[in-house]
């Protein structure tokens, strides 16, 4: 259930359908609940509005306006996409779309069409006799601050493009879900492989795709539940195919604990809430901005530094293999260890940049700093 809510929650969709929601009951609560021009305080009686045309008129002006306006703004959005897509890595979108303020500003602009577009039903209506008095004005309120929100957006916009905010983002973010992870430590053990697991029952996978970030508190209630051991075969974030062996179970499970998509679920969407998934993002950064068609060392500089920090913070952490609540049934859950995501991500960056003067002692330095952290990089030889 916690991935449904996580995907729902990081949806794009989120916050502008909220937002353009409750501009549609603004209206249509104004349209039922009308106030009399007698009830106004005195305040607010300039900003009344009721003849039939006039009102037509803001409101036709207020849908053209936002309307230019928002084609406008999201047509900048679409530039800066295509830009980091052919610059960078288009594992990058996920992370541009997601800001909040982006989101914000489409769910205002797009609410404030919807609610004028229900009021003009209404006062287009032949048999519409009394029009809220406020309406229009209130319109027009929202019209100007969707100017404003426009030029915050101008300004948003043209700071998304550096690579260096969008790094640092990623980097924060990946740091984010590294701290999650310290949060299960209570229930984190490291077991050895069980001798008898070739003989445990075993659920095979349905669909094709990634398999996403565990509810490994809610795994370790299920074992302790069923007094079952629960193996997962995959590791996080790596792609399974059809008929593949998703899960073993020390004990046959009846018929209702067969399926566990809410806990174990496999998307066509890369889990960007793994810490490696966004280690790897990173690599696919600093790789492209080495090849000759981008040429930008200094991206990937950014990018192995960040790159190092986030595995010298890894290594802080305890890569548990196994979690328990009742220290009885175990949930064993493989993990990449830092040496060989260390390895994974230094031979493929060497590969493109061994011939570079800049990155060559960059990546050599960031493997002292990452040894100095407890990881062992002796298998790691960089060699022209």
């Amino acid at each position: 259930m916690l991935s449904v809510f996580r995907r729902i929650y990081n949806s794009i969709a989120l916050l502008p359908s909220g937002i353009a929601l409750f501009f549609a009951l603004l209206a249509i609560a104004m349209i039922w609940l009308p106030l009399e021009s007698s009830n106004l305080p005195e305040f607010l009686k300039g900003l009344e509005v009721t003849g039939k045309s006039d009102v037509q008129f803001i409101l036709a002006f207020i849908i053209g306006g936002i309307f230019t306006l928002t084609i406008f703004s999201y047509t900048m959005v679409m530039n800066v996409l295509n830009r980091s897509i052919n610059n960078y890595s288009p594992r990058l979108i996920p992370l541009i779309l997601s800001e909040r303020n982006h989101q914000l500003i489409l769910g205002f602009t797009s609410g404030t069409i919807i609610y004028s577009m229900i009021l003009s039903i209404v006062v287009a209506c032949d048999n519409t006799t009394v029009f809220p008095p406020l309406a229009a004005g209130l319109g027009v309120f929202m019209s100007i601050f969707c100017v404003f929100l426009f030029i915050y957006f101008i300004h948003s916009v043209s700071q998304s493009i550096h690579i260096n905010y969008i790094l640092k983002k990623s980097f924060d973010r990946s740091t984010r879900n590294l701290s999650e992870l310290t949060e299960l430590k209570k229930l984190g053990r490291f077991k050895e492989k069980p001798a008898d697991l070739e003989t445990w029952e075993v659920i095979k996978n349905s669909d094709c795709g990634y398999l996403q970030l565990l509810e490994i508190e809610s795994l370790a209630q299920k074992a302790a539940d069923a007094e079952t051991d629960i193996w997962i075969d995959p590791i996080p974030g790596t792609f399974i195919f059809e008929d593949d062996i998703l899960i073993r179970t020390s004990k046959a499970l009846k018929q209702n604990w067969k399926k566990m998509d809410k806990q174990v679920s496999v998307d066509s969407r890369v889990p960007l809430e793994l810490n490696e998934t966004e280690i790897k993002h990173l690599v696919e950064v600093a790789v492209k901005a080495s090849s000759p068609a981008i040429n930008d060392p200094g991206t990937s500089l950014a990018s192995i530094e960040y790159i190092t920090q986030l595995i010298m913070n890894r290594a802080k952490v305890d890569l548990f293999n196994s979690y328990t609540i009742n220290n009885k049934n175990y949930v064993y859950i493989p993990v990449i260890s830092n040496e060989d995501l260390t390895y994974w991500c230094f031979v493929e960056m060497w590969n493109y940049m061994k011939a570079d003067p800049i990155l060559v002692p960059a990546l050599k330095n960031s493997l002292q700093k990452i040894e100095g952290a407890g990881v062992d990089t002796s298998t790691i030889i960089l060699q022209p």
